[in-house]
C-alpha cells in the first residue's frame, strides 16, 4: 500500500526536461519506465520537452522506483552520464553559458525554484565562502535520488567552469550515508558529508570569478529573460483566493527556518502593510497560517510516514526537536511519539 499523497504535493512541478535522462539510463538496467509512469500518472513523452512541466513528487517516486529495481543506490547520480546538457531548456542553457561562476550562482538563485521545484534556496556569505542551501517541501517525501541527480547536474556545470578546482567545493547532503560513498564523491566532491539538516554547497570566494570558457554574456542574458517568462504563476485569481494563495506559498516554503514578511510581500507584489491588512481582513496572520500548516503537516507526517521525528522537525522548519515537541504538545496534547502511537502509524504497519 503506497504512502498517501500529501495535500497539495502536486503544486510543485519541474521542467520536464530535467528528467530527460531517466528512461535511457533505466534501459541500461533493462527497466522500462513506461508502466511505472502509467501507474504514477506521468507521461514520459513530456521528458523530451524543454518547456512542459511535470509533478516533482511523481518524478521523485519514479527515480526511487528505478533505484530499487536496479539495485543501484547511485541511480540518480549516474543519470548525468547520459543527460544531454541543455535538456531543461533556457534554464540548462543559462547554466552552460554563464560568463563566470558568480553569474552561474546568481542565475541559480533566481531560477532554480521555478525550474527544478526546490521549495527553499538561499545564498549565504561567510568570510571566505559562498554557501548555497537547498531543501524541499515536506510534501515531497521520497527525494534522495532526485536530489542526487540535481546536485550532480549542478556540479557538472560548475566543473565545466572550474575544472579540477571544483574539488574545493564542499557538499553536505540531507540523505543518509550510502553504502558506497566513493561513488558519490566521484560524481560530486571529495569534500562530501551526509545526514545534514539541509543540502548545501560551500564555494570558496576565490573561485567565484573564474571565467567560463563556454561563457556567452549575450546568450546568458537572453536565457535569463526566457526563464523569467517561463516561471509558473503561483497565484489563483479572485479576491477570495488570496488566503489560498498565501497558504500555498507557505506550504511550499514551510521548511525555511525563518519567513520574511518583506519577501512574502514582494512575492505577492504588495507592501508589507497591505499584506498584513489583507491577512487581517481574512481573520488571520502570517504566524497563524504557518502554525496551522505546520499542525496539518505534522499530523500527516507523524501518522502516515515512517520518517524519524527529528527529520519531521527539520522538514517543518524547526530549529530543534524540542521546539517541535512543544508545538505538537500544544496542538494535540501529547508528544510527537505519543501522537504517532495513538493514531497507529500507517507506515510502521506495512
Amino acid at each position: 500500500m503506497p504512502i498517501p499523497e500529501l495535500q497539495n504535493a502536486e503544486e510543485m512541478t519541474i521542467i520536464a526536461g530535467v528528467a530527460s535522462a531517466v528512461a535511457e539510463h533505466a534501459s541500461q538496467y533493462g527497466i522500462d519506465i513506461e508502466p511505472i509512469c502509467a501507474e504514477l500518472g506521468l507521461d514520459p513523452s513530456l521528458f523530451k520537452s524543454m518547456t512542459a512541466r511535470v509533478s516533482l513528487a511523481k518524478v521523485c517516486r519514479l527515480l526511487e522506483a528505478c533505484s530499487k529495481l536496479s539495485g543501484d543506490e547511485a541511480f540518480g547520480l549516474r543519470c548525468v552520464d547520459v543527460y544531454e546538457r541543455g535538456a531543461s531548456g533556457p534554464f540548462g542553457y543559462g547554466l552552460i553559458v554563464a560568463p563566470d561562476l558568480r553569474s552561474l550562482i546568481e542565475f541559480l538563485e533566481e531560477h532554480i525554484q521555478g525550474a527544478t521545484g526546490s521549495s527553499y534556496f538561499a545564498r549565504e556569505t561567510s568570510d571566505d565562502a559562498t554557501i548555497l542551501r537547498l531543501t524541499f517541501s515536506p510534501l515531497v517525501l521520497e527525494r534522495d535520488q532526485y536530489v542526487d541527480m540535481a546536485t550532480a547536474m549542478a556540479m557538472g556545470r560548475m566543473r565545466d567552469i572550474l575544472g579540477d578546482q571544483a574539488r574545493q567545493i564542499a557538499i553536505e547532503m540531507e540523505r543518509p550515508a550510502p553504502r558506497d560513498p566513493g561513488v558519490f564523491r566521484h560524481y560530486l566532491s571529495d569534500k562530501l558529508t551526509f545526514s545534514g539538516r539541509m543540502n548545501s554547497l560551500t564555494i570558496p570566494h576565490a573561485l567565484l570569478d573564474v571565467v567560463n570558457p563556454r561563457g556567452d554574456a549575450r546568450l546568458f542574458e537572453l536565457m535569463h529573460l526566457q526563464c523569467r517568462s517561463l516561471h509558473p504563476s503561483p497565484h489563483a485569481s479572485g479576491r477570495d483566493a488570496f488566503r489560498d494563495n498565501v497558504q500555498g506559498y507557505l506550504r511550499l516554503r514551510v521548511a525555511e527556518p525563518e519567513l520574511s514578511l518583506g519577501e512574502m510581500a514582494r512575492h505577492f507584489q504588495l507592501s508589507e502593510r497591505t499584506l498584513q491588512r489583507r491577512l487581517s481582513e481574512h481573520g488571520t496572520s502570517l504566524n497563524d497560517l504557518r502554525d496551522d500548516i505546520r499542525r496539518e503537516m505534522s499530523l500527516t507526517l507523524l501518522t502516515e510516514t515512517a520518517l524519524p521525528i527529528a527529520d519531521i522537525c527539520y522538514r517543518l522548519g524547526y530549529s530543534a526537536p524540542s521546539a517541535f515537541s512543544r508545538s505538537v504538545t500544544r496542538w494535540f496534547g501529547a508528544s510527537p511519539r505519543a501522537v504517532r502511537d495513538r493514531h497507529g502509524n500507517i507506515a510502521a504497519r506495512r
